[in-house]
């Protein structure tokens, strides 16, 4: 079964994107800091995370830097998320190795359709925005 991490700390955000994966039949396990979701990360491996930009303890590309870095967990394919439509965030997250960016709100059948080429592809979904 493909796992997913969701990081982020909007309570409704993580609670309908783990409902929609759920019910796709993915494993889903959510963080609303940085720093639960890296312990997660740790402790879980993930196929795919998903990685808000503004968390209340870090900033998401700097928890990205952290996770490509990382031997134990840099081979979860990551896909980020923001609520700001800004192309240097986009940029930046595609250059440190998330497979693609999604902008809040977004369509949960794209989300799907997103999550399901990163855990399918040996490099996670091809970078897209």
């Amino acid at each position: 079964m493909t796992t997913v991490l969701v990081i982020d700390d909007e309570r409704m955000i993580r609670w309908s994107i783990k409902q929609t994966l759920c019910s796709a039949g993915y494993e889903v396990t959510v963080a609303e800091t940085a720093t639960t979701g890296l312990a997660l990360l740790r402790d879980l491996h993930p196929d795919v995370v998903l990685l808000d930009v503004r968390l209340p303890d870090a900033n998401g590309l700097t928890v990205l830097e952290q996770m490509k870095r990382g031997t134990e967990h840099g081979s979860a394919a990551v896909i980020v998320m923001s609520a700001c439509d800004d192309e240097g965030t986009a940029a930046a997250a595609l250059q440190l190795g998330a497979c693609a960016f999604l902008k809040k709100p977004f369509d949960f059948d794209m989300l799907q359709g997103l999550v399901q080429r990163a855990a399918t592809s040996p490099s996670g979904a091809e970078p897209s925005r």
